[in-house]
């Protein structure tokens, strides 16, 4: 007769690692700044940082956009962004 052992119940929940942070200081205008425009290449997402980039050039003389795309799946090296070290202000789209 074989007797049976009491399951082993494990808890797959860690308690989250919190590392405090700096947020980077807001710019006063986007005017003669560089802005990066990243996509994360879903649905919709690149066609939402046209009309972004549009009315950015509407609304202040940009020195220029870079535009680049990026893995909203898992946190990229900062090497993985593409011209990012040009840029003053970033925005992202996360397209679905």
């Amino acid at each position: 007769m074989v007797i049976a052992s009491k399951p082993t119940v494990l808890d797959p929940v860690e308690e989250p690692i919190v590392e405090p942070s700096v947020l980077a200081p807001r710019l006063d205008t986007l005017h003669g700044k560089v802005v990066g425009l990243y996509s994360n290449d879903k649905l919709n997402a690149t066609k939402l940082l046209d009309m972004c980039e549009d009315l950015l050039h509407e609304r202040f003389d940009l020195k220029g956009v870079v535009r680049g795309k990026y893995s909203s799946g898992r946190i990229m090296r900062r090497t993985e962004w593409e011209d990012v070290e040009r840029c003053d202000a970033i925005i992202l789209t996360h397209g679905d």
